[in-house]
């Protein structure tokens, strides 16, 4: 495995929003050792900051602008449409203060609505992390200005590869099929595999049974083409034998058209994303 500069554990991370994404991202790096003291999370209900102390021992504070005085990056991680006040709360405290780096994960929200909202602060990144940052194995598309400072990119590259890989897109464009190749393909793979496992028991094979043989296998499978030379559709040759049980599996697939399926979920998932954009 390559190996990459690590996240200082002492960098101080600030959150505006404890939701699901925030929480993958949080735990991906108290996994990876990082420092939960250097850790907050700013979020308005009582019951959300009590549960993220319960769950993971980082800080906690009521007012949004809390992070700008504590942080080194503040990762903005709300429903799009509550960017614009958090912006706007921010941005009232950082016209003093403009050495922080924000990284936004709000799907949607263009780079260049940020900058403006942020007093065009050449200090912003936009991100969308998928959920597999929780364990990890995350994958993050990134995106950032021509003018953005090396040191910026770097410290957010380095704090994403903390909880998975990363991509960096040349145009902000391609942000919205990083959302359907990667930020929702988690749950493509999990329709995949539960299909499998309905159809094994169908077919006769314990729940139990069915489970692990459907998710080990797909882990193996996965493994192999991470680490193989081979591009997928040699490894898929290398599995199918002439007129055996897989290429009659493969035939079938073939035969429901798989790929043009794949290929307009794929397109309903970037439109999607595109309609959703603000600014």
């Amino acid at each position: 495995m390559v190996q990459h500069q690590s996240l200082d554990p002492n960098t101080c991370i600030a959150f505006i929003g404890g939701g699901n994404m925030a929480r993958a991202i949080i735990s991906g790096l108290l996994k990876q050792g990082h420092n939960s003291a250097n850790i907050l999370v700013c979020a308005p209900s009582q019951t959300t900051r009590h549960d993220l102390i319960d769950t993971f021992n980082v800080k906690v504070h009521q007012d949004n602008t809390a992070a700008v005085a504590f942080a080194d990056v503040i990762i903005i991680a709300v429903k799009p449409f509550v960017v614009p006040v958090v912006c706007e709360q921010l941005s009232e405290v950082m016209q003093h203060d403009n050495r922080k780096l924000v990284i936004s994960i709000a799907a949607g929200v263009k780079h260049a609505t940020l900058r403006q909202k942020l007093h065009f602060s050449p200090k912003v990144i936009c991100a969308m992390p998928n959920l597999p940052t929780a364990i990890g194995e995350g994958l993050t598309g990134l995106y950032a200005s021509p003018d953005t400072h090396k040191h910026d990119i770097a410290l957010a590259e380095k704090l994403m590869r903390a909880v998975g890989e990363t991509v960096w897109l040349t145009e902000e464009s391609q942000m919205s099929t990083i959302v359907a190749a990667a930020g929702s393909s988690p749950a493509y793979l999990f329709l995949f595999l539960e299909a499998m496992e309905k159809a094994a028991v169908e077919q006769g094979l314990p729940q139990e049974t069915a489970t692990k043989a459907v998710l080990q296998s797909a882990m193996g499978a996965i493994s192999m083409a991470m680490k193989s030379q081979h591009n997928l559709a040699n490894l898929r040759h290398q599995v199918t034998s002439p007129k055996g049980t897989t290429e009659q599996a493969i035939l079938a697939f073939q035969d429901g058209d798989l790929d043009e399926l794949v290929a307009n979920a794929m397109a309903c998932a970037t439109s999607r994303a595109k309609e959703l954009s603000i600014g």
